[in-house]
């Protein structure tokens, strides 16, 4: 008998990704063309909803390495359909929005200048796949050394949230951090930097694969349910994507400032989420106010909506709230209205000279160093790590360690000879 505090019972996971994918579907199936009644509009918003509860409901039932694909998915395409029904609700009469699915192929603004009309060769694409896969080798290998790394020399973390800390640091003269844990930290980032980075350079390969099947098809032809203009647009985005778009993380060790870092170098797979869902509808609230106000307003709406975005991934994760993560993030909201209305933004200080540049990249990594706990402490503090080496097994508790041989159900000992783990 299932008690209150086991409800819901733990389900098998491919019970729990068919849910899961069922919704979507739905979802999809729904949305082919623009909702036209308030009970599509909330058949839509009520699927939206279960998607992004349901990671939260099975919290702390399964593996990190289970549970993080739906969660991220969850809030990935939870995003997506949320800008396809605001573009839905709002657009004009005359302009004709197309189907959800189609927007799964544009995750990020495309360039103005495109290379969608030049000529794209077989040969072109198969020498940008060997690049693609020579860089994440190369950076896999970078991965595996960080990995092991970080997981031979954790630091004794002072308890307590790093705000606390802070406040105790001012207050009271007790230290909020030591020189080596900030040492560990910056390490740590960059380490998390190459891990988002491996996926997105595979997501790179996979795309560059589509495309060199979309150009070996004859006149257009229509896929399934993609019709062949979808399917020219599909294309035209591919090469975009290859081509004309910048990395998903552009060397954000060098930002100069917070917008620098936020808007053009870091993480910039869901700026459009961000910009779409929180930046400009608040902005909007305060039409009649000046232009620099309205500005501030969406900025701290955007960090705080991706602050929010951060504590559900912990809570998803750890069943836990670290409140780090928000402070981390609001703190970065703030700093980015203060320095932008001390220096002004990034188009009024492209001609600055190199001394200045440099003065601005110095604080700007004082800032990042100061406040770095509150990003990377909650997932130091737990004792399993979401991030996993292949086969490397380091740790500060090996019962704790999760790696891929014991997802593959084989025993590292015995991975070369591809013996099966013995339960």
């Amino acid at each position: 008998m299932i008690s209150f505090q086991e409800f819901p019972p733990k389900l098998p996971l491919h019970i729990l990704q068919i849910i899961f994918f069922t919704l979507f579907s739905t979802f999809v199936a729904f949305s082919l063309e623009p909702p036209k009644s308030l009970f599509r509009y909330f058949i839509l918003i009520n699927i939206i909803v279960c998607l992004l509860t349901l990671p939260i409901i099975y919290r702390g039932k399964y593996e990190e390495y289970e549970i993080v694909p739906l969660t991220l998915l969850a809030f990935g395409w939870s995003f997506k359909m949320m800008i396809w029904l605001k573009k839905c609700l709002y657009a004009e009469k005359e302009k004709q929005i197309g189907p959800f699915y189609l927007t799964m192929f544009y995750w990020r603004k495309l360039p103005e200048k495109t290379n969608k009309s030049r000529e794209i060769s077989i040969k072109d694409i198969n020498i940008y796949i060997i690049k693609r896969i020579i860089i994440l080798l190369f950076k896999w290998i970078l991965f595996e050394i960080l990995y092991r790394w970080i997981t031979n020399n954790i630091p004794e973390i002072p308890e307590g949230i790093y705000p606390v800390r802070i406040f105790n640091w001012i207050t009271k003269g007790i230290p909020a951090l030591t020189p080596f844990l900030l040492f560990y930290y910056a390490v740590t980032t960059f380490f998390v930097t190459i891990t988002l980075s491996l996926g997105y350079d595979l997501f790179l390969i996979i795309n560059g694969i589509f495309l060199r099947f979309l150009i070996t098809l004859k006149d257009e032809k229509s896929i399934f349910f993609f019709e062949k203009q979808h399917m020219k647009h599909i294309k035209e985005w591919c090469i975009s994507m290859i081509y004309d778009t910048n990395h998903m993380f552009r060397y954000p060790y060098l930002s100069t400032s917070p917008r620098d870092l936020w808007s053009f170098r870091w993480q910039l797979f869901l700026n459009e989420s961000f910009k779409e869902l929180a930046y400009l509808p608040a902005r909007n609230l305060f039409i009649n106010r000046s232009k620099n106000f309205r500005d501030a307003i969406g900025v701290l709406a955007a960090f705080t909506m991706s602050a929010i975005l951060h504590e559900y991934l912990i809570f998803v994760l750890f069943n836990k709230f670290s409140f780090d993560n928000f402070f981390f993030f609001t703190s970065h909201g703030i700093i980015l209205v203060i320095w932008e209305s001390i220096f002004g933004s990034i188009k009024e200080n492209e001609e600055s000279s190199s001394k200045r540049i440099f003065l601005r990249w110095s604080i700007m990594m004082m800032i990042i160093l100061f406040t770095l706990p509150g990003f990377v402490e909650p997932f130091v503090r737990h004792p399993r790590w979401v991030a996993s080496s292949v086969f490397s097994s380091y740790t500060r508790d090996p019962s704790h360690n999760f790696n891929f041989s014991k997802f593959l159900n084989y025993d590292i000992r015995y991975f070369s000879s591809f013996k099966p783990l013995e339960t």
